[in-house]
C-alpha cells in the first residue's frame, strides 16, 4: 500500500503539471489574442479606417505587453505612429476640398496627436513631418479667418505659426494684410511685418511670398501716396511713394504718381524725370501710357517748353485723357497742326 507520503508527491506533481498546461494554454489564447488585434488593426488602416485601426493596435498592445510579446509589441509601435499620420494626411486632405476652419481644426488635432504618439514610441521620422504640418495649418487657418473677417481670431492663429516655426515666410506676410485691414491708417505697423515676411522669404528661397510681400508694400504705399497726394499733404505723399520704390524699383505706377505730385508743386524738372521713367517702364498700351504722357505735357508746358510739351499731349490723347490733352493741344498751347483726336 503506498504511503501517504508517497499519494500526496504524485498529487502536487500533477497539480503542477496541470497547471503549466493550462499556463500555456491561457498564454497561447493571449497571444493568439494579440495577433488577432495586430492584424485586424492592418485591415481596418489598408481600409482607411484610421480610428478603429487605432482602437484595435491599442488592444493589440495592451494585451502583448501584458503577457510579455516583445515581437507584438515591436510590430505595434512600428506601425502604430504611420498610422496616426496617415490619419491626419487624410484629414489634410479633408480640408482642402473642404477648405472651412473646422476641417482645419480637424488636421491640426491629428498632426498633434501623430507628433505625440511619434514621440512615444520614438518614430523621429513621423514627429519632424508632424511638427512641420502643424505650424502650416495654423497659417491656413488664419488665412480662412481673415476671410470670414474673424481678425482676431485670424491674427492668433497666424502668431501661432510664428512661434512655431519662425522661419516660415507666410504668415508674416499674412500678418500684414490682416493689420493693414485692422487698422488702415498705421501703415508702419503693416510695413514691419511686409518686412519681416520679404527677410523670411529670402532666406527660405520663397520666390512667391517675396514677390506677393514686396508687392503688398508697393501697393498700399502707392495707394496711400496717391490719397495724400489729393489731400495736399504733398511732402508725405513723396514721401510714401519714394519709399514704394524701395519695394520696386520698377514701377511705372509709382513713377507715374510722383509725376503727378511734383506738378501738382509746380516741381516741373522733378516731373519730367519721374514721368520719362515711368514711360521707360510702362508695359503696356498707347491707353495705359496717356495718363504718363499727360503729365508729361504738363510738366513741359510748365517749364515753358511748348514743342515737347504738343507732342506729349499728342500722346496723351487716348482713353478718359482723349478730351484733356485735346483741350491743351486747341485751346491752350494752340499747337500747330493739330487735329483733334476722337481718344478711339
Amino acid at each position: 500500500m503506498k504511503s501517504f507520503q508517497t499519494i500526496l508527491s504524485i498529487s502536487l506533481v500533477l497539480v503542477m503539471t496541470l497547471g503549466l498546461a493550462a499556463s500555456s494554454q491561457a498564454q497561447d489564447e493571449a497571444r493568439q489574442e494579440a495577433v488577432n488585434l495586430y492584424n485586424e488593426g492592418q485591415e481596418l488602416a489598408r481600409a482607411n479606417d484610421y480610428d478603429n485601426a487605432i482602437a484595435m493596435f491599442r488592444e493589440a498592445l495592451e494585451v502583448a505587453e501584458e503577457n510579455q510579446f516583445d515581437d507584438i509589441v515591436e510590430f505595434v509601435t512600428e506601425q502604430l505612429p504611420g498610422v496616426y499620420q496617415s490619419r491626419a494626411t487624410d484629414a489634410y486632405r479633408t480640408y482642402q476640398s473642404e477648405r472651412t476652419v473646422e476641417s482645419a481644426n480637424t488636421a491640426i488635432e491629428y498632426f498633434q496627436d501623430a507628433e505625440e504618439v511619434a514621440g512615444e514610441f520614438g518614430n523621429e521620422e513621423v514627429a519632424q513631418r508632424a511638427r512641420g504640418a502643424i505650424p502650416q495649418l495654423y497659417y491656413v487657418r488664419g488665412v480662412l479667418e481673415y476671410r470670414m473677417e474673424d481678425y482676431e481670431g485670424s491674427l492668433e492663429s497666424l502668431d501661432t505659426a510664428i512661434e512655431m516655426n519662425p522661419n516660415l515666410p507666410a504668415p508674416y506676410y499674412q500678418k500684414a494684410v490682416v493689420l493693414k485691414r485692422v487698422n488702415p491708417e498705421d501703415i508702419e505697423t503693416a510695413l514691419e511685418w511686409y518686412d519681416q515676411a520679404i527677410e523670411a522669404a529670402q532666406n527660405a528661397n520663397d520666390t512667391r511670398t517675396l514677390q506677393n510681400a514686396r508687392e503688398g508694400a508697393h501697393d498700399e504705399l502707392v495707394f496711400r501716396g496717391t490719397n495724400l497726394a489729393e489731400e495736399r499733404q504733398f511732402d508725405r505723399a513723396i514721401e510714401l511713394l519714394n519709399k514704394a520704390l524701395e519695394y520696386n524699383n520698377s514701377s511705372a505706377d509709382a513713377h507715374y504718381r510722383l509725376a503727378e505730385v511734383y506738378n501738382l508743386r509746380s516741381n516741373w524738372s522733378s516731373a519730367l524725370e519721374h514721368a520719362n521713367q515711368a514711360l521707360e517702364l510702362e508695359g503696356g498700351g498707347v491707353t495705359d501710357r496717356a495718363k504718363i504722357y499727360f503729365e508729361l505735357g504738363t510738366a513741359y508746358k510748365g517749364s515753358g517748353d511748348k514743342d515737347n510739351a504738343c507732342d506729349a499731349f499728342e500722346n496723351a490723347t487716348y482713353g478718359e485723357f482723349s478730351d484733356p490733352a485735346n483741350h491743351e493741344l486747341q485751346f491752350v498751347l494752340k499747337c500747330e497742326g493739330h487735329v483733334a483726336n476722337s481718344g478711339s
